[in-house]
């Protein structure tokens, strides 16, 4: 309980310095109590934050911010309906899109909920690892885990095409896609430099709606 507890606490600050500041208005899918929602407001100055969470608990919890707009309680995939068309300068979604069932459609609906020119921001676990091969080839288990990138919550996984087809699918553009932090630890950072995506555990994807 105390995991979940901090799950739905945590501040996502290499989410929240993508966000420009003074942005116009912004949307957090996945907002859990709405501590990154309120860093948005207060640290990044954005005009207007809304936020949306499925767990009623944690939803209202955001609720209770004062420095959150508006907050929506239910399944982005249905709740998209209710957001306007072209409403937001940007959507922030942290580690959301691999708990959604049809995420290519969300996402689609998505896009069309951004301003024209506007930022799309999420993190994604990646599927292509080392540690996840491995594991598969010598235990011959796909062993879900309490979190991590086989959280038992996750209902579809991703490797870096796999994202990048998802996101031209639903019509953005200026897709990148990149480690979600760069790290200063210069083993960590040989590795990645040899590996590549195999010792990415997450990637963080920034794209745009056309102008």
């Amino acid at each position: 309980m105390a995991q979940k507890k901090n799950y739905y606490a945590h501040k996502r600050s290499e989410l929240i310095e993508q966000v420009e500041p003074g942005a116009r208005r912004v949307l957090e899918v996945g907002c859990g109590f709405g501590n990154t929602s309120a860093a948005i407001k207060i640290d990044r100055q954005a005009r207007e934050v809304w936020g949306v969470e499925v767990v009623p608990d944690a939803a209202q919890k955001a609720m209770d911010n004062p420095a959150i707009d508006r907050v929506f309680c239910g399944d982005i995939a249905v709740l998209v309906e209710d957001l306007p068309e072209n409403g937001f300068s940007h959507i922030v979604a942290g580690d959301v899109i691999e708990h959604l069932v049809d995420p290519w459609t969300s996402l689609q609906r998505l896009y069309s909920r951004l301003e024209p020119g506007g930022k799309f921001i999420c993190s994604i676990p990646n599927i292509r690892t080392l540690s996840f091969v491995s594991k598969l080839l010598f235990t011959k288990r796909f062993e879900y885990k309490d979190s991590g990138v086989l959280d038992r919550t996750h209902l579809r996984f991703f490797a870096r095409k796999d994202i990048e087809i998802m996101f031209q699918g639903a019509g953005f553009t200026d897709i990148k896609i990149t480690a979600l932090t760069a790290g200063k630890n210069t083993i960590k950072q040989i590795g990645r430099f040899i590996f590549k995506d195999l010792v990415l555990k997450r990637f963080l994807i920034i794209a745009y709606k056309k102008a």
